[in-house]
């Protein structure tokens, strides 16, 4: 697994208050959608940003040159968060290069739009397999190798879509997570470690696309978007969300 690196030029795009400047933090499936936008929110806060990805170099790469305009040091690794080897080598290789590991952001996920008589045993592989397995990888191994006071964040899903191709797997497979994050949080409180789970509702990307999602009427006028989601990861990782964790956040609009 040989990472992309970059040593970027001393700028920012926007301007952030620089409080994560001596951190690392690692966004798993950051390369697109919503993974991308917290990357972009963490590395804008000065933090050494590595981002993982499964496959898509290209869409790695754009994140990667987006990360270079905030003046860090970034990273893109290829590490399929499914595979428990790979999370583990993946974690091993940020403390060994970066020296520490602070915060933790897991964005991957799936979502089988079909009523539940129509899920194949496969759906059901897939679904546990992108959201719990994943999240399950990650906060294990974040549990072994995060610095005292670290941060991590998961971002599961309501997931929640009307008319016939309406089904609740998709969220079962992520309320196991939701689960692991309540005791985790107790797990690691003495470290002062928060776990917390973001849970966003309809968002406009390419695993939830907004062709063909039928929005409750009491929804509001348009899908969530990536930053919508990011900027409440953000916040979980700052000072201000220092006593909130075992929580799931829901941010959703008020569609959910």
């Amino acid at each position: 697994m040989q990472p992309i690196t970059t040593v970027p030029e001393r700028r920012q795009r926007h301007t952030h208050t620089r409080d994560l400047l001596g951190k690392v933090a690692l966004v798993v499936g950051g390369s697109h959608d919503q993974g991308a936008a917290c990357a972009e929110l963490l590395a804008a806060r000065g933090a050494t940003t590595v981002i993982s990805y499964a496959h898509g170099e290209h869409a790695a790469a754009r994140t990667l040159a987006a990360l270079d305009s905030y003046g860090v040091r970034a990273e893109a690794i290829r590490s399929d968060a499914i595979q428990s080897c790979d999370v583990t080598s993946l974690f091993k290789g940020v403390v060994a290069r970066h020296g520490r590991l602070d915060l933790v952001v897991h964005t991957v996920g799936a979502v089988v739009h079909k009523p539940l008589a129509e899920h194949t045993d496969a759906d059901f592989d897939l679904l546990i397999d992108h959201n719990t397995r994943s999240a399950f990888n990650t906060l294990r191994a974040a549990a072994g190798h995060l610095a005292d006071n670290g941060r991590y964040v998961v971002i599961t899903g309501a997931l929640v879509c009307t008319g016939p191709n309406a089904s609740g797997m998709s969220g079962a497979a992520k309320a196991a997570v939701e689960h692991l994050v309540s005791a985790t949080a107790r797990e690691l409180s003495g470290r002062d470690i928060t776990v917390n789970a973001v849970a966003p509702g309809p968002v406009s990307d390419s695993i939830y696309p907004a062709a063909g999602v039928s929005l409750p009427s009491s929804a509001r006028s348009r899908l969530g978007q990536p930053e919508d989601v990011a900027s409440v990861v953000s916040w979980l990782t700052s000072d201000a969300a220092v006593w909130i964790s075992g929580q799931v956040i829901r941010v959703d609009g008020g569609t959910v």
